[in-house]
């Protein structure tokens, strides 16, 4: 008795988990909220027409009823639960104060998952709520339910889950497959597996006929379609087939397994134009499990729905990607065909053949397959085979006119340069390509040649450069790129240049969630002015001349061209700041190295007076040095400050042994390879080796303390133009402009020895209480 009540108190708690999640507020209504259990329901509606059983919940919407819920603790009684949740509401009804269209049956228990379904009463009968031809199969939404009571006939439209739910969903699916000891390469095809199964119909969950009953439903589902070769038929069935050697600890949570994918009205769901299995793949890889079991990273669904609008995909396309992945691209030029098709008088027979695609990992190709397989499109024109294949080179040059790409990252046999080059070919003449990738390939010398040259053949239209937590916690910065095929660029081409700053997400507790502000479309939309000739108006965006990138070794990163931003004033002085407080961390933080503050700093009171109120690049002000050390490892213990290229404690890991020749004696501004700007008021040596070095800088001119904060805050206001891929070599450093101070900036009474000297004494008097 004990064992049912703790059962049926859990499915209580799922009934108001699952709730909230679908916008409810489940407190009582007198603290605000829409919830009512059991036991308050005769308090709150003492003439209900209730007797002295209650149903569990009784959900209200301004001080009415509205809809029944009944819970049981075994999940084959899930028709005992709708049936006695239609009862009470029928009580209700026919006592007459109160109406009540909406009953909700739940039953089921931790281990084995649950079951939920909604009835509605359309004023002559109760039928199962549905949508898009299926019924639901989690507790209805609050639009759902106001979506019934508009079509007063048991439909309604679906809603769409929000991103954070894919995550939490792709959290715990990983968790039942981890503990169910199933291979990391293989858990994407149970996802897959089991989606299609549900698509086609119940799985059977009795002891030992799980596998089997989705090995059946799978197969049925393939082979039901009439848009497939029979030999990918077989293919994709062999590939998705789950055999006990593999998955027999699997089969005991396969209730699990369904009921958190019902949750999310899988079978309505996959009847939208919504990426369901794009945007659950996404996230199982980005935070199920490693990811580097697959060896792919997934773009993010927003970002290949952007892509697609960038290039103007519509039914009159032929369009391919050479690394579909789970077809996300392809997804989002079939989803633009369909909403164009009919008005251009495109058959829908000839866009279900106009998309293309290729993978080579076998699970990556089902699931692209899948997803186009849901959509009823193009998919037996996704091959599971290299696009690098003599073959496939074949099959595609000079077919398509617009390509959508999103090459895997750091491939040393398959770099990312072979990708876009054969993307480029499959075009045909003035064709359109955009591609996102690693932006390091547009600024590293590696790939100068290579830049050069495609140039000669094509011509870039456009890099937009995109946030660098897009594919977090994949650490890469990314840009777009859009260029058309087989018309080399010519000088007198203009070339749009943006950074987005904001995509409509942000990271939050190790996750990227939805946020406002996002800048997609206003850089969209400024592409579509730079494509008609129109003049652009953001402050994200520039038009270069093409000479700029045609020069030997030129960049392609927007980093390089786009103007500076105008920071606020009180952004700047947060900036100035920082690097105060950087200094005071410093000192407290490594021990002694407040003893090593040069007394007189700054000490260049002997170079010319500096020009105020001057724009102008770095070198005008500062001779920019390199750093003379070489890795922090091959010194002793010392007391000179050694500056690497890291951010904390102004870029000084240790003090190290003093090396002649090696040692900054006077301070000076120190910059990392990522940008970062640091003064140093002390004798410092720097990290000269390797891509990681330190630049130093050292003034021209006399400079206060404060004007040197002035200056290493300008850089710091600069930092988003350094990355991974695009460190502040000299080169790039030297092409930095800054604005000297208006006027004289003087330091007050206290220097920055004396601020760290009474600093010092204050923690050791603190540490000595």
């Amino acid at each position: 008795m004990a064992k049912t009540k703790r059962a049926e108190s859990r499915c209580r708690y799922l009934v108001r988990e699952i709730a909230t999640q679908k916008g409810w507020d489940v407190r009582h209504p007198q603290k605000g909220g829409q919830f009512l259990e059991e036991q308050e329901i005769e308090d709150f509606f003492k003439d209900s027409g209730l007797g002295k059983t209650k149903p569990d919940f009784l959900v209200c919407r301004n001080y009415q009823p509205l809809i029944v819920v009944e819970a049981k603790n075994e999940k084959n009684k899930i028709d005992t639960a709708i049936s006695e949740a239609v009862d009470y509401a029928d009580a209700i009804n026919k006592h007459g104060k109160y109406t009540v269209n909406i009953a909700v049956g739940v039953a089921g228990e931790e281990d084995n998952g649950y079951s939920f379904r909604t009835k509605f009463y359309n004023g002559i009968e109760w039928i199962d709520l549905s949508a898009r031809g299926f019924v639901l199969t989690s507790f209805p939404s609050v639009a759902e339910i106001d979506n019934a009571f508009i079509t007063n006939n048991g439909t309604t439209e679906i809603t769409i889950p929000k991103i954070s739910d894919y995550i939490s969903t792709a959290i715990e699916l990983s968790s039942i497959l981890r503990s169910a000891k199933i291979e990391p390469s293989l858990r994407p095809k149970v996802l897959g597996a089991v989606i299609t199964a549900l698509y086609q119909g119940e799985i059977d969950l009795r002891d030992g006929k799980e596998l089997e009953s989705i090995n059946k439903l799978v197969e049925c589902a393939i082979r039901s379609t009439d848009h497939f070769e029979e030999s990918k038929k077989k293919q994709l069935i062999e590939t998705l087939k789950m055999t006990k050697a593999d998955y027999a600890r699997l089969a005991p949570k396969m209730g699990k397994i369904i009921f958190i994918l019902k949750m999310l009205n899988i079978r309505s769901i996959l009847q939208t134009d919504t990426d369901f299995l794009g945007l659950l793949y996404e996230a199982f890889i980005r935070y199920g499990y490693d990811n580097n079991s697959l060896g792919i990273v997934f773009t993010p669904r927003h970002i290949t729905k952007y892509c697609a609008e960038l290039i103007d995909v519509s039914a009159k396309d032929k369009v391919i990607d050479i690394a579909c992945g789970s077809g996300g691209f392809l997804v989002a030029a079939f989803d633009r065909m369909l909403s164009s098709y009919t008005k251009m008088g495109i058959p829908f027979n000839v866009i279900r053949e106009s998309l293309y695609g290729f993978d080579t990992n076998p699970t990556v190709w089902a699931l692209a397959a899948l997803n186009m397989f849901f959509r009823g499109d193009g998919k037996s024109h996704i091959e599971n085979a290299s696009c690098f294949e003599e073959s496939s080179m074949n099959a595609v040059k000079d077919r398509f006119t617009k390509a959508l790409l999103n090459p895997p990252f750091s491939q040393e046999e398959e770099p990312e340069r072979d990708f876009i080059n054969t993307a480029m070919e499959s075009l045909q003449a003035l064709g359109v390509m955009a591609v996102v990738v690693k932006s390091g390939i547009f600024a590293d010398d590696d790939n100068a040649l290579w830049r050069n040259d495609f140039l000669k053949k094509h011509t870039l239209l456009g890099m937009i450069s995109l946030p660098s937590d897009l594919f977090y916690p994949t650490a890469i910065d990314t840009t777009i790129m859009v260029a058309q095929a087989k018309r080399p660029q010519n000088l007198t081409d203009k070339v749009f240049m943006a950074k987005i700053w904001n995509d409509g997400y942000k990271k939050l507790k190790g996750k990227r969630v939805e946020t406002s502000g996002s800048q997609l479309d206003e850089v969209l939309e400024e592409f579509r002015k730079f494509r008609a000739g129109e003049e652009t108006s953001s402050k994200l965006v520039t038009v270069i001349s093409a000479e700029k990138i045609m020069k030997k070794g030129a960049e392609f990163c927007p980093e390089q061209y786009l103007p500076q931003p105008q920071f606020p004033e009180e952004e700047q002085e947060r900036y100035r700041e920082d690097i105060v407080k950087s200094i005071l961390r410093t000192t407290v933080s490594i021990d002694d190295i407040a003893d090593e503050v040069i007394e007189e700093f700054p000490c260049f009171s002997e170079l010319p007076e500096m020009p105020y109120g001057v724009e102008d690049n770095i070198e005008k002000f500062f001779n920019v040095k390199g750093g003379k050390s070489k890795g922090e490892s091959n010194y002793s213990e010392g007391s000179c400050p050694y500056v690497s290229s890291g951010d904390p404690l102004n870029s000084i890991i240790r003090l190290v042994g003093d090396v002649d020749g090696e040692v900054f004696e006077n301070g000076a501004i120190t910059v990392t390879c990522f940008g970062r700007a640091s003064v140093q008021p002390w004798r410092f040596m720097a990290r000269g080796n390797g891509g990681s070095a330190v630049r130093v800088l050292i003034p021209k001119y006399k400079m206060s303390f404060s004007e040197l904060v002035w200056f290493a805050a300008q850089i710091n206001m600069q930092r988003w133009r350094f990355f991974y891929g695009r460190m502040a070599i000299l080169k790039r450093l030297k092409d930095i402009k800054l604005v000297s101070p208006p006027e004289m900036l003087t330091d007050g009474n206290k220097s920055i020895a004396k601020k760290v000297a009474e600093l010092s004494k204050k923690v050791t008097d603190i540490l000595e209480e």
